[in-house]
């Protein structure tokens, strides 16, 4: 196994000997404590690696002499940590099942393509002797995207592409990167940096995602405003299906039929396995910097976000807290001492007193700025007008530099609270501008009546972080006290209340974190029943046996 891979706890976010830590943020418990009335705090650690009982394994032995004909011993793993590890995601129900010993479903083995002729030999083995593959990049998918299950209880195969991670070209003059699918994020960037240039695709996953899960769950990252989302990057790819390789050409547009890149991106693993992508890389900015500034309410900051959009004003980020995300993130903070806290004091006082604008109710915003010297300040002052216009107030740079500062902290946070037997999760949607304000009271109210339903106080926040010309994106995060006993199905209560939603009031299943199995009820209503038989055409002409991520 390469020495600078490192996989994802099996119980949790992030890796093994990094958790979350509290120590610094007095602030934290004694809010949620508060905000979800717990009564007394109760630790429920995760069970031992001892203590997990993996499913029987299965063979399939036309299939594993094919493999062992080509790849090295070092590429074929079947141990329980290898198989635990690929076994799920990480959703809340995931996580819940795997912290209580619970694995219904497990790889019967693992392999490490280093190689396109790797995953053709791989795909075609697997095709020909009916074995099931799973692509698996970091294991960071929260909608059940990696369940290794087969209702024909076939052999299972976690297919991970973590050895394929170069960044293999880079033209300068056009501004592309050739790129393998199995490089985590952090990774990329520090090879592009080399050449001077970024992707600047940062999800809240970054470091423990890869650029292929990206492209195959049509992710989207933190910077969107600027670069969009990971299909406005894709310039050409390379797909391995059961049926042949999808090879598209390097060229900026075409007009070649019905776009075939987009056939794959978005795909989910269940049409083939990306092998190399072509991605649009911009430039190293010269300058670069976060601000905070705090708005009366959601619906002022929503209209800033609108004007920026309608006067082609964006910051390269834009994440605004609604009321409840605004509390969390001031729970959050490290306290201040001496000149600090006294300064603190003094401008929260002007914000109130002076400003008139009621903590009960602001909304923080965390935006980023970058450019050459002019671009950079220009477009901060245009846009601190266009804020000032709607009631914002600048908080400075300390507000967004400490975002930056744990922008890819926020994951452990569910680990923390789990420990705590609270159930955490998010659901985030899309929709048009004129649309965003029903759909942000409608999906705060039912998520929180269904957590009331279940007997316990709903704590439910949104941020908007991705907006586009016509509309932008919704993100809930939703949690309460764990009903003993009843865990998951108060945890899937919650989820359709919000998925619910977001059907009957003109949202998108979701904005970037794909289908899976968790989202798949509402696939039909979301894309048309017509629309389900085209991607099954697809699925049946590409994959005739099934065996790509059924």
């Amino acid at each position: 196994m390469d020495t600078d891979i490192r996989h994802m706890k099996w119980w949790g976010w992030g890796y093994e000997d990094v958790s979350f830590d509290d120590s610094n943020k007095p602030a934290l418990w004694p809010y949620l404590k508060r905000e979800l009335q717990v009564d007394k705090e109760e630790r429920t650690p995760a069970v031992s690696f001892e203590e997990i009982q993996l499913p029987e394994k299965k063979t399939n032995k036309g299939f594993c002499d094919a493999i062992k004909g080509v790849l090295a011993e070092d590429q074929i793993a079947d141990d329980k940590k290898t198989r635990l590890v690929h076994a799920a995601g990480k959703s809340f129900r995931d996580l819940w099942k795997l912290r209580h010993g619970i694995v219904e479903y497990a790889p019967d083995c693992v392999v490490f393509p280093k190689s396109e002729e790797d995953v053709v030999a791989i795909v075609c083995a697997a095709h020909e002797h009916g074995v099931v593959l799973i692509p698996f990049g970091g294991g960071s998918n929260i909608v059940g995207c990696l369940e290794p299950r087969d209702r024909e209880d076939r052999l299972v195969v976690s297919l991970d592409m973590c050895r394929m991670h170069r960044v293999l070209e880079v033209d300068q003059y056009s501004l592309t990167a050739r790129i393998q699918p199995g490089v985590y994020g952090q990774h990329m960037e520090d090879q592009l940096a080399g050449h001077g240039v970024t992707l600047g695709h940062f999800p809240d996953s970054f470091l423990h995602s890869t650029l292929g899960g990206w492209v195959a769950t049509r992710s989207a990252g933190m910077q969107s405003d600027l670069y969009g989302k990971i299909e406005d990057m894709v310039i050409s790819l390379r797909m391995v299906t059961p049926s042949g390789t999808i090879i598209t050409r390097t060229v900026p547009k075409s007009s070649n039929g019905i776009d075939v890149r987009h056939l794959c991106i978005g795909s989910e693993g269940i049409f083939g396995v990306i092998t190399e992508v072509v991605m649009q890389v911009h430039h190293l900015p010269e300058y670069e910097d976060w601000f905070g500034w705090l708005f009366p309410d959601f619906e002022s900051g929503i209209a800033a976000i609108h004007e920026c959009q309608r006067q082609d004003c964006m910051p390269t980020v834009t994440r605004l807290n609604d009321p409840k995300k605004t509390a969390l993130s001031f729970a959050f903070k490290s306290p201040k001492s001496g000149f600090k806290e006294a300064i603190g004091k003094a401008f929260k006082w002007y914000i109130g007193s002076v400003r008139g604008i009621d903590f009960g109710s602001c909304c923080l915003m965390v935006v980023k700025f970058e450019g050459d010297y002019d671009t950079f300040h220009t477009r901060q002052r245009d846009v601190g007008a266009i804020y000032r216009r709607h009631g914002g107030v600048c908080l400075g740079a300390e507000p967004g530099r400490s975002f930056a500062a744990v922008k890819f902290d926020f994951p452990h946070l569910r680990d923390y609270v789990m420990d705590r037997n609270i159930m955490a999760d998010v659901s985030e949607t899309v929709t048009t501008w004129s649309n965003l304000p029903k759909l942000y009271k409608k999906g705060v109210a039912d998520i929180e009546r269904a957590i009331r339903d279940t007997g316990v106080a709903p704590w439910v926040g949104c941020h908007v972080s991705h907006s586009y010309h016509t509309g932008a994106s919704l993100y809930f995060t939703f949690g309460c006290r764990q009903r003993a006993g009843q865990e998951i199905e108060q945890y899937l209560y919650a989820k359709k209340a919000a998925e619910d939603a977001f059907m009957e009031n003109g949202g998108a299943l979701s904005h970037h974190h794909a289908v899976g199995t968790e989202h798949l009820p509402w696939l039909e209503e979301d894309i048309s029943p017509t629309g389900v038989r085209a991607v099954q055409a697809l699925k049946d002409g590409l994959d005739p046996k099934g065996i790509m991520n059924p």
